[in-house]
């Protein structure tokens, strides 16, 4: 069967072409790599490459592995290069998941506030939609989850870091003489709706069940960031968040708040754990708390509604 050394022989020599230009990209000499090749063929069976007049032709076979093969060469680089970052931490590492809006907004100011004062803490960022919160804390994929609303399950955690709210997104040339505007003006508008788009898109749907208000939607969008440039160009009015209408601030558009705020919080998630009955804090626990206490205070000083 095949082992890592074959994968990567064949990883480089299907990308590049022949024997002579993968020993070069491995730095390695040209006959180790014709062995590795011939063994790698012996291990399957059958052949992975034909000799044609431009280089090696990969057969059927090869590319129905390569498929497979770059994956696999990909998480192995993924894997030394995360042994690599381990290696040279040396001030502690927050693996954060967020929203699309925050990562593009709020995250990043108040990564950048951290630093300044706690220059040698690294992070991760992966950005996640709130129905995939629960899994990636469950399964480790991140320390602390930052998102709106509270996922409901008892083994997470929440806690609120500040409240914001909903927004209408219109060209300029609708509402106009308005800085703010009712669920019942846009009874019949035509509307940009939002699949799959978490607490924010549930509570706006009830507080327009409670109108009575039927929206004429005529685009349904997977993010707020297109529904806002399908608002640039005219195709009709959306509702976002305030970080990511702050995110897209744009002459061609114009925000109006709704007359009845529609409020919603932003939160920190993470997976309970158990109390080893110390009472001694982690580390790690240490870092997440100063960070979410500058997330806090950006979210305060920008956003935040009471």
């Amino acid at each position: 069967m095949l082992r890592l050394r074959h994968i990567e022989i064949f990883h480089a020599v299907y990308r590049c072409g022949s024997i002579s230009a993968a020993a070069r990209e491995l730095n390695v000499s040209q006959p180790s790599v014709s062995k590795v090749l011939r063994h790698a063929e012996d291990q399957l069976g059958y052949p992975l490459f034909e000799r044609g007049r431009s280089g090696l032709i990969p057969t059927a076979a090869a590319h129905e592995l390569f498929d497979k093969a770059k994956d696999v060469y990909g998480d192995v680089r993924a894997l030394n290069q995360l042994a690599k970052n381990i290696r040279e931490r040396r001030g502690g590492h927050i693996r954060l998941g967020v929203l699309p809006s925050l990562g593009l907004s709020i995250v990043p100011e108040a990564i950048a506030a951290y630093r300044r004062v706690q220059p040698e803490v690294s992070f991760e960022i992966n950005t996640l939609h709130s129905s995939e919160i629960a899994e990636a804390l469950f399964q480790q994929g991140c320390d602390i989850a930052i998102g709106y609303g509270a996922p409901m399950n008892a083994r997470l955690v929440t806690q609120e870091l500040g409240r914001s709210e909903l927004l209408l997104v219109a060209r300029h040339d609708q509402f106009t003489g308005r800085d703010s505007i009712s669920l019942t003006d846009l009874d019949g508008v035509e509307f940009i709706g939002l699949r799959d788009s978490g607490p924010c898109g549930d509570l706006f749907s009830d507080q327009l069940s409670r109108a009575g208000v039927t929206l004429r939607e005529v685009v349904t969008a997977r993010t707020y960031y297109v529904a806002m440039s399908l608002v640039r160009h005219g195709v009709g009015v959306a509702v976002v968040d305030s970080f990511t209408a702050a995110f897209n601030e744009d002459p061609e558009i114009r925000l109006l708040r709704f007359r009845d705020p529609i409020r919603y919080s932003v939160n920190a998630v993470t997976a309970d754990s158990v109390d080893t009955g110390t009472g001694e804090r982690t580390n790690q626990a240490e870092l997440v708390d100063g960070f979410l206490d500058v997330l806090r205070a950006v979210i305060s000083r920008t956003h935040s509604v009471h």
